[in-house]
């Protein structure tokens, strides 16, 4: 027998303030798919790896910011499409000022603060972006 099992894929919703308000991280892609595109942190879980382990991997990959695994909580679980499942976690609103500076990793231009919903380059990342502005993660 043979199964056909897409990885799944963990997306981090981090919440973050300063005197403009509060808002969700995201940057801006620089590799396929989706190249130039804003997107929540995420990527593909590893093999073995803790679906919460994989949120705060993600969003170091991609911002620098760093996070305990053990603060993650599941926001949402999604299906894409394609069959792909996505997990959103949600991490602990932080302050904008306890951040690293947004600059360029190996997937992304950097990371900026989203601060209202906006259409993202995935539609899953935007309805998680909606949900959480409306307040359904809460």
């Amino acid at each position: 027998m043979a199964y056909r099992n897409p990885l799944p894929v963990a997306v981090a919703l981090q919440p973050a303030y300063d005197t403009r308000g509060t808002g969700l991280v995201v940057v801006t892609r620089t590799i396929a798919p989706a190249r130039g595109g804003t997107a929540l942190p995420g990527g593909y879980i590893d093999d073995r790896e803790d679906w919460r382990r994989a949120v705060v991997r993600e969003l170091r990959e991609e911002t620098g910011i760093e996070a305990a695994a053990r603060d993650v909580r599941l926001a949402d679980a999604m299906s894409s499409p394609d069959g792909r499942l996505l997990l959103f976690g949600l991490l602990p609103e932080r302050p904008v000022k306890g951040l690293p500076r947004s600059g360029a990793t190996d997937e992304t231009e950097g990371w900026h603060l989203l601060r209202r919903p906006a259409e993202l380059a995935f539609p899953l990342h935007t309805l998680a972006v909606r949900a959480w502005f409306e307040g359904r993660y809460v």
